[in-house]
C-alpha cells in the first residue's frame, strides 16, 4: 500500500512523496493520521535546516504531534482496529541506562518521529504499541494532537514541582507558552504573567486568562516586580530560546527561584548575565521533550477542551507548504497550526 509522506527537501521547501508502507513487525501498529500539529522545532528545520550546528541530512521526515485511528492493530491485545489514539513521538529502547532509570526522554538509543524515524506528516505511520494511548470519543483529534506539546509542559511542571502558592512568568505566548499556562493553571498557580514579542499573541494570552501580559519591548521586569511586591516570580519559564528571553527569565525570577528552559535556541551559544543567576541562587531546569506524560495528559484534558482554543489555523495535508510558510512568517495572526488528513 502506498503512503504519502511529507519531507523537507531544502530550506523552506516541503514536498510530498509516495512510499511503500513496510510490513509490520511484532509489536508494531499502523495508524492513519488525522490531526498533526506544526511545532516550533519543525520551524527551526524549515527555516534554518537544523538546531544550531546540528543539521539533519535532507530530505528529512517532519512532524511529531500526531493523533489518528488504528487501521492495523497487528494482533495487539491492547488495541484494535478503529481505536482513536494519541501518539507519543518518542520510542526509547526501553533497556538503555536512562530508560531503566525512568528518564525515557534521555535515551540516546531510541527513535523520535521526524528526527530518526518516519514523521507524522503522512497518511499512515508505523509505531510501536508502547507509543499509543487511547483517546475517548469525546476528545477531538485536534485536541489529541495538542497532547504532545502539553506533555512537554507537564514534564516541565514535574521538574519544577509548582505549588499553588507560587507565581510564574512565561516568555513566549505561542503554543508552548500557552500550553505551559494551561498546565500551571491546572496545578493551581494563580499569578501567571506572559511576555511575547508580537502584540496579537500578548493580547491573546491576556484574553486566555493570564494575570497580565506584556510585550518584550516593554519594561516588563519593572512591572512584574511591582506586581509581586518587589520579589519577581518564583518560577520563570522560557519557550523562546533566545538570549533576550533566557536573560529575561533570570531577571524576573525571584531570589531562590526556579527557571525552566524549554525553548530551543537557533544558535549553539546564547549570552546571559551569570551574576544575577548566581546571586539569586536560581535553580535552572533544562527540558528535553517529555517523559511518560501522554497518559496523564489524556486523563487531565478529557472533558476540558479550553486549550483547543489556541488552534487558529487548519490546513489540508495537500497544502502543507502553505501551512509552513504561514507559520514561519507569522501570517494572519497565526497561533497554532494543525495539518488535517482525511
Amino acid at each position: 500500500m502506498k503512503n504519502r509522506v511529507a519531507k523537507l527537501t531544502q530550506i523552506r521547501k516541503i514536498e510530498i512523496f509516495e512510499e511503500e508502507i513496510p510490513k509490520l513487525k511484532e509489536g508494531q501498529i499502523l495508524v492513519a493520521m488525522k490531526s498533526v500539529g506544526i511545532c516550533g522545532s519543525d520551524m527551526h528545520y524549515f527555516k534554518e535546516g537544523g538546531l544550531g550546528s546540528f543539521k539533519n541530512p535532507l530530505p528529512m521526515y517532519m512532524g511529531h504531534e500526531p493523533s489518528g485511528v488504528i487501521v492495523d492493530s497487528n494482533g495487539s491485545k491492547l488495541f484494535k482496529d478503529g481505536d482513536r489514539v494519541a501518539v507519543e513521538p518518542g520510542m526509547p529502547c526501553v533497556t538503555s541506562y536512562w530508560s531503566l532509570k525512568g528518564k525515557h526522554n534521555l535515551c540516546d538509543k531510541g527513535t523520535f518521529m521526524g528526527a530518526n524515524a518516519q514523521g507524522a506528516f503522512a497518511d499512515y505511520v508505523v509505531v510501536e504499541e508502547l507509543q499509543l494511548v487511547k483517546i475517548p470519543d469525546s476528545m477531538s483529534f485536534n485536541l489529541a494532537s495538542l497532547l504532545e506539546p502539553l506533555g512537554v509542559c507537564l514534564h516541565t511542571a514535574n521538574l519544577l514541582e509548582p505549588k499553588f502558592t507560587e507565581s510564574a512568568t512565561i516568555f513566549g505566548a505561542g503554543p508552548i507558552g500557552l500550553c505551559m499556562f494551561s498546565i500551571l493553571k491546572k496545578a493551581g498557580v494563580k499569578d501567571i504573567f506572559m511576555i511575547d514579542k508580537l502584540p496579537y499573541r500578548a493580547k491573546f494570552a491576556k484574553d486566555f486568562g493570564a494575570s497580565h501580559s506584556f510585550l518584550l519591548a516593554d519594561d516588563y521586569a519593572k512591572k512584574i516586580k511591582e506586581l509581586t511586591g518587589g520579589m519577581g516570580t518564583t518560577m520563570a519559564i522560557d519557550t523562546g530560546g533566545t538570549t533576550e528571553s533566557i536573560d529575561g527569565c533570570i531577571n524576573v525570577a525571584a531570589v531562590n527561584g526556579k527557571v525552566a528552559l524549554i525553548g530551543i535556541p537557533e544558535a549553539d551559544f546564547v549570552t546571559y548575565n551569570p551574576h544575577r543567576m548566581r546571586t539569586k541562587e536560581l535553580t535552572i531546569k533544562n527540558v528535553r521533550r517529555s517523559n511518560q506524560t501522554l497518559d496523564d495528559c489524556v486523563k487531565n484534558y478529557t472533558g476540558d477542551d479550553e486549550i483547543e482554543g489556541i488552534i487558529s489555523h487548519e490546513f489540508d495535508f495537500n497544502d502543507i507548504q502553505q501551512a509552513f510558510d504561514t507559520v514561519a512568517d507569522y501570517k494572519d495572526q497565526i497561533l497554532k497550526c494543525i495539518i488535517k488528513n482525511n
